[in-house]
């Protein structure tokens, strides 16, 4: 079987399992790689000593990558061994690197640090909004309007990067109260609109009627909550996001990343006291399980903080 084919079957299969389109990127990125640096065809050519000459090759990566490269080879060359498209168990010449995990506490934003970022993003849309007759700064205007409501998600539903900007108008329902969110693997997870994240919709919605006709024509006309400035039938880049993320590193002093806000969201849904099983369907993890392994020192720091409330010498 020549490797190439052997690929397209391996990523026809994580297709048909519903991964999300960006593992599956990243993983023909990592097994073409592979593909174009050994100088075999053939999936039952390769040997031992290809695998190790080609760690060698990439060792001077990240060991993030290095780990996620051997993951993705070992998953593949079993699938290949499964599948009978070679007859050698290859992927027991890949070994995963396996490190010791150093739980240590998730980065989050302190409440003042929210407050900061939200000041930031008010004081831009004033600044905009004296000069919405200049159709340069009317469309800043909605820029500063759209990024206090991006944040405003990310903070109030803890989602992802590309949930946030890939959301539809059709998934928030204000009658139902829910945002729907199409989350990794596939699925769609609904998360209750918070009271302040309602008042964000109702200044977004309200505020953007005072835009120039094309603007709210191009906003009207997409199925998009955020659409690409440039064509309506796509929702904006995420890279327009990490654009975001740079300012507000620059305004707040500290480096601020879209998973922050997700990691904020979890933290203090912990210092809530909300159960973990809600907090793991809030956030889209597949089971408890996963939350707790993430935010283990989250909840046993809160969980001390509350016990030691118990103890007395008198």
């Amino acid at each position: 079987m020549l490797i190439e084919k052997a690929i397209q079957y391996f990523i026809s299969s994580l297709e048909a399992e519903q991964l999300s389109s960006h593992t599956i990127k990243a993983y023909l990125q990592d097994l073409n790689q592979f593909k174009n640096w050994t100088q075999k065809k053939e999936v039952d050519d390769l040997n031992f000593e290809d695998f190790q000459d080609y760690f060698i090759e990439i060792s001077k990566l990240k060991m993030t990558s290095i780990k996620r490269k051997r993951v993705v080879m070992h998953r593949f060359f079993k699938f290949c061994y499964r599948k009978k498209l070679c007859t050698e168990k290859l992927h027991e010449y890949i070994d995963p690197i396996r490190s010791k995990k150093n739980v240590v506490p998730k980065e989050v934003l302190s409440r003042e640090e929210i407050s900061l970022i939200f000041d930031f993003l008010k004081k831009e849309e004033k600044q905009y909004k004296l000069k919405v007759n200049n159709t340069y700064y009317d469309y800043l205007y909605y820029c500063s309007l759209r990024n206090q409501l991006l944040i405003s998600i990310l903070l109030y539903t803890g989602c992802r990067a590309h949930e946030v900007v890939a959301l539809k108008k059709q998934d928030i329902n204000l009658l139902q109260n829910t945002i729907t969110l199409f989350t990794k693997g596939g699925k769609y997870n609904q998360v209750p609109i918070h009271d302040e994240l309602k008042k964000a919709l109702d200044n977004y919605n309200e505020s953007i009627s005072t835009l120039s006709l094309g603007l709210q024509n191009l906003l009207q006309e997409s199925h998009y909550l955020f659409p690409s400035k440039t064509d309506s039938n796509n929702y904006m880049p995420t890279r327009t996001l990490h654009d975001l993320m740079k300012k507000l590193s620059a305004a707040t002093g500290r480096h601020i990343h879209a998973h922050l806000f997700r990691h904020t969201f979890a933290s203090y849904c912990i210092a809530a006291n909300m159960d973990i099983s809600t907090i793991s369907s809030l956030i889209s993890h597949s089971n408890p399980s996963i939350t707790l392994s993430i935010y283990t020192h989250e909840i046993d720091a809160h969980n001390k903080q509350e016990q030691i409330k118990k103890l007395s010498f008198h």
